[in-house]
């Protein structure tokens, strides 16, 4: 339901804002083909492939104040942003401000530049408060839904598509700051949040169900809850609700489901056998960012195993997939040329792939390095001091966004643009073992393929060197699957061991030395280990069934040495490298659950579920007290 204005003066309101700039809205049969899913692909009416590439327009209908050369120590979201405004000068003043902003970020010429790179797609992202009537919650305001309509009118006249993404829902769907307000994340615990988002999508779906510029509906962005608690089992029944709610008024429109931030989309089974029509899968992508390294490596693991894989996950239950944000960065590693090759890669599986972002500012100006944008600021950029600077010196900073001069960067508009592309090497991962080619008896060493994993081997060589071979699909969250060579400890113990060599089957395959409760896959436990690039990293999960939880260390060169030691209810994770000592790997743990008779011994997976990775380690001792013994296996 829509309160509040008529939609004929929140136009005319908007168009004053903009001044001359406005754009006459375009017809609703627009020349722009509807977009639908067919099988693992996007297609036209016609059932003719449909590549969507494109950009999001972040920071315009919800800010992130990172992207707007703001100190987030000072407003570290859009809600503290606006609360000092209100504070200073009023909620109506506010508010001007605001549609100032919204009226001069995202103009027509920035449309123009999105076309330049040949992109068809925006994505949208906006806050809940935007469009809701807060005297009504799970209305819509019709004023509110003026800059959707401001949106969807603008990228018609360019002959764009866009996707309308719901970036901050009613409560919070995470504790982080694109949601509009750090710490919410209320949509987990409180119904009422979940019938709110429902509401508000079936009013946007009403409003636009005739406009085939709109390619589909986002309809939560990155549900991560607090990063830590699995949601994945409430997601599915909130996106039913959501879906349920939207179909209600519009059958026409691509919904898409996303992922929460571990898990992937397995969770809601095969969407054609749950009664959902034309629902795609949406998830973002950052390799080389936020926890992995940065190296051509970890880009050539995610588009030759990750992307496959995923890839015949799709497959499987015919459904295709967005991502809706994605930014390779990094300028040493290939900038614009990596840029191109993933949307080729994307490309080529059928999948939509929509940059972030679009444009941000910063207070240098000019081209920068490793940026997160198409465009920005051409010159050096001061901006206004919002806690004391007047609303009209305020007003005039929001007005120059619509003339500011831009610098494009010109090497990404090159590379997605040009015929050819320029080719970024990567190279080609190894396969995992699909067998163990050895699977020796090791007196006094029991091996065991906890969980899942594939069976896996050893073999122990003359000279005391000894290779395992382990599959499994990790040592996470609140279940493992590995490979796991151990032996029953009752004392105090010091485990070492040198690991020369592992696989590189995944970014995250494993050797290391462990602790257990038992051999469930889900027990206790405490492990210190080592993944391909070198980082090392201790791991432990306090109680059977919790979540496991890492602390890790820069990467150093193989060999790496490693030592897991308990003291009483203590445990320890230590290693050395090159010329440097024995140093700590994260915060000694204090477990009563681990303190008695446990399983000690090498922890190897491969992180893949079909195959096997292999994990090379010598000098291996069990120094265990008061006995004091030294063992070699």
């Amino acid at each position: 339901m829509l309160r509040g204005l008529s939609i004929l003066a929140v136009h005319t309101a908007v168009a004053l804002l903009l001044g001359a700039g406005g754009v006459p809205a375009a017809s609703p049969d627009a020349d722009l083909p509807w977009i639908r899913t067919s099988e693992d692909r996007f297609v036209n009416a016609a059932g003719e492939p449909v590549l969507l590439q494109g950009c999001n327009l972040g920071n315009w209908l919800l800010l992130e104040m990172w992207m707007l050369a703001v100190d987030e120590r000072e407003f570290p979201d859009q809600h503290a942003f606006e609360t000092n405004l209100v504070a200073r000068f009023g909620e109506e003043e506010k508010n001007r401000l605001m549609q100032l902003y919204r009226a001069n970020w995202i103009t027509p010429r920035d449309f123009d530049v999105i076309r330049s790179f040949n992109f068809n797609v925006v994505r949208v992202p906006f806050d809940h408060r935007l469009v809701e009537d807060e005297e009504h919650p799970g209305t819509c305001r019709e004023d509110g839904l003026a800059w959707l309509d401001r949106a969807v009118e603008m990228a018609e006249t360019a002959g764009i598509h866009l996707i309308l993404d719901m970036h901050g829902v009613p409560g919070g769907q995470s504790i982080d700051h694109p949601t509009g307000r750090i710490g919410q994340n209320r949509l987990w615990r409180d119904p009422d949040c979940v019938a709110r988002t429902a509401s508000l999508w079936r009013a946007i779906a009403e409003r636009y169900r005739d406009r085939p510029s709109v390619a589909g509906y986002d309809v939560i962005n990155e549900p991560f809850g607090d990063m830590k608690t699995d949601v994945r089992p409430q997601l599915r029944l909130i996106f039913e609700e959501v879906y349920q709610a939207i179909r209600e008024v519009d059958e026409r429109h691509i919904i898409f489901a996303p992922a929460p931030l571990w898990g992937g989309h397995g969770f809601y089974g095969n969407p054609h056998e749950s009664g959902w029509t034309n629902v795609a899968f949406t998830e973002h992508h950052y390799p080389g960012i936020f926890g992995s390294p940065s190296t051509l490596r970890t880009h050539a693991n995610f588009i030759h195993r990750a992307l496959p894989e995923k890839q015949a996950e799709l497959r499987a239950v015919q459904t295709p997939m967005l991502i809706g944000e994605w930014n390779p960065v990094f300028e040493r590693l290939g900038g614009g040329n990596l840029a191109r090759r993933y949307f080729d890669e994307y490309g080529q599986l059928g999948w939509a792939a929509i940059m972030w972002s679009y444009k941000l500012l910063d207070r240098r100006g000019g081209v920068i390095d490793d940026n997160w944008h198409l465009v920005s600021n051409a010159r050096p950029l001061e901006p206004p001091d919002f806690r004391s600077a007047s609303g009209d010196v305020i007003a005039d900073y929001f007005r120059s966004f619509a003339t500011m001069e831009y610098v494009i960067d010109e090497p990404l508009r090159l590379a997605v643009t040009r015929a050819e592309p320029v080719v970024v090497p990567l190279p080609v991962p190894p396969s995992p073992l699909p067998v163990a080619p050895h699977d020796d008896a090791i007196p006094g060493w029991t091996p065991t393929d906890i969980g899942d994993a594939v069976p896996g081997g050893q073999r122990l060589d003359a000279d005391g060197v000894l290779t395992v071979y382990g599959g499994g699909s990790d040592i996470w969250g609140e279940a493992d699957s590995f490979r796991f060579l151990h032996r029953r400890e009752a004392s105090d113990f010091t485990l070492t061991a040198t690991v020369t060599s592992l696989g590189d089957t995944h970014d995250f395959a494993k050797a290391g030395l462990m602790v257990r409760s038992d051999l469930s896959p889900d027990a206790a436990h405490v492990l210190v280990h080592v993944v391909p690039d070198g980082r090392v990293v201790l791991g432990h999960r306090d109680r059977p069934g919790g979540r496991m939880v890492e602390e890790s260390v820069e990467a150093v060169p193989f060999p790496v040495r490693l030592r897991l030691s308990r003291r009483g209810d203590l445990l320890i994770g230590e290693y050395a490298a090159g010329d440097h000592g024995w140093q700590r790997v994260g915060t000694p743990r204090t477990m009563p659950v681990l303190a008695g008779p446990c399983s000690v011994g090498i922890a190897v997976l491969s992180h893949r579920r079909e195959g096997l990775t292999e994990a090379i380690f010598t000098d291996i001792i069990s120094d265990q007290t008061p006995a004091s013994s030294s063992r070699n296996p």
